[in-house]
């Protein structure tokens, strides 16, 4: 049975890979990188286009993840996915997707709260250190989904061996 909760399927992925990832590491370096280079202060007219482009960028993102995740839940075949299921890896990879939808879309509402509702300077460091997370997490999907094609390979051609194989032994 599969989890529902989107929390608990986190914890069950691994708090920890998310804490200890790389995509961490780069919020926190970019934050304190930017924080050093504006001395802790970005002025509004500076923010309003890097809040427009974080905008278009956001939405577009979630356009190409969800894409994504329906291309890649639609075309794989029921053995595949029973195997996977088995492996705990399917739903780990709609998890991953989830939360992979879930950051462009709080980056999006973030801008246009930063640049419509009220502007804060320190929110904005906030921001695109938060961009900079979204980007190399998105690497980090990218990893996933070629491991995901190279084993989906491997079961492709493992299924073919065997069938070769059975075929083989079926004949008189």
């Amino acid at each position: 049975m599969y989890e529902k909760n989107f929390i608990k399927r986190i914890y069950n992925f691994g708090v920890k890979k998310f804490i200890l990832s790389y995509d961490t590491f780069a919020f926190i370096i970019a934050f304190f990188i930017i924080y050093l280079i504006t001395k802790g202060t970005i002025q509004k007219p500076t923010a309003d286009p890097i809040l427009e482009i974080f905008m278009n960028v956001s939405s577009s993102l979630f356009a190409i993840v969800l894409a994504g995740l329906a291309i890649v839940t639609s075309f794989t075949d029921k053995d595949f996915i029973y195997v996977w299921k088995k492996l705990g890896e399917f739903d780990n990879m709609i998890t991953l997707f989830q939360y992979n939808l879930f950051i462009p879309l709080f980056i999006l509402l973030y801008s246009l709260t930063l640049r419509f509702i009220i502007y804060k300077s320190f929110a904005m460091i906030i921001l695109i250190s938060l961009f900079v997370y979204m980007i190399v997490s998105l690497i980090d999907l990218i990893g996933f989904i070629s491991k995901y094609g190279l084993q989906r390979g491997e079961f492709v051609q493992q299924l073919k061996d065997l069938n070769s194989k059975s075929r083989k032994s079926n004949k008189p």
